[in-house]
């Protein structure tokens, strides 16, 4: 039984991307460029406080150093307004930009966003970006979580990116960008996690503790591509 073709997919997700970033002016030329390249790959999770759908993002290595890396633009986009499909009417979306990617869309009943909402219906009025900087609480906690490793070990991993991800009532930390979409992640004991969005199980234990992942992680992603599709 395929439950996830009743609730907002990331299928329904790209296509609202390809609209949004069709309408936006050419200041968000960034983002337009992120939407459009054919080697992006995302996941989406779900939460409650607030409502809304968090998008996550990989890209093939070559595209990130041109544009990701180059980009530090980090906002809140007000004046995009879109049609209530059962009320007729206009709502204003509350969008969070990282980095000039859509990271994050509040919105009440976000399994159904896509059931709820009129894509096509999609328009501006009187777009404003409010800018602000980034500071990573959640790094710090990663940082305690992983106080067993080395400075070497550390370096390995992508800290600078992490950030909290609720499900199911669990907290999880990515540590590790796999490019594709997934990560590596760990829980606040230390318990670390493969996340594959595409997989039956999407969470899964593989090591108790960051000293055993060192094991299996050498500092190469390939080393933990059989782990992933486990």
């Amino acid at each position: 039984m395929k439950l996830l073709s009743f609730r907002t997919s990331k299928k329904d997700i790209k296509r609202f991307e390809k609209k949004l970033a069709a309408l936006l002016p050419n200041e968000f030329n960034i983002y337009k460029k992120i939407v459009s390249t054919p080697t992006k790959y995302y996941s989406i999770i779900f939460s409650y406080i607030p409502e809304g759908i968090t998008i996550t993002h990989g890209y093939s290595q070559e595209f990130s150093k041109q544009y990701i890396s180059k980009s530090k633009k980090n906002f809140n986009l007000k004046g995009v307004f879109i049609k209530n499909k059962k009320t007729g009417i206009y709502e204003e979306l509350s969008l969070m930009f990282i980095h000039d990617c859509l990271q994050k869309i509040t919105i009440k009943n976000p399994y159904k966003f896509y059931k709820m909402y009129d894509f096509n219906s999609m328009e501006l009025r009187n777009l404003q970006a409010e800018y602000f900087e980034v500071e990573n609480s959640d790094k710090r906690i990663v940082e305690k979580i992983l106080k067993s490793l080395n400075k070497n070990q550390l370096s390995q991993l992508n800290l600078d990116e992490t950030f909290e991800i609720d499900y199911e009532e669990k907290l999880y930390y990515p540590i590790l960008n796999m490019e594709d979409g997934n990560y590596i992640a760990v829980d606040k004991k230390g318990n670390v996690y493969r996340l594959n969005h595409d997989h039956s199980n999407q969470i899964k234990k593989i090591a108790a503790n960051p000293i055993d992942f060192f094991k299996v992680y050498k500092g190469s992603k390939s080393n933990l591509e059989n782990i992933m599709y486990e």
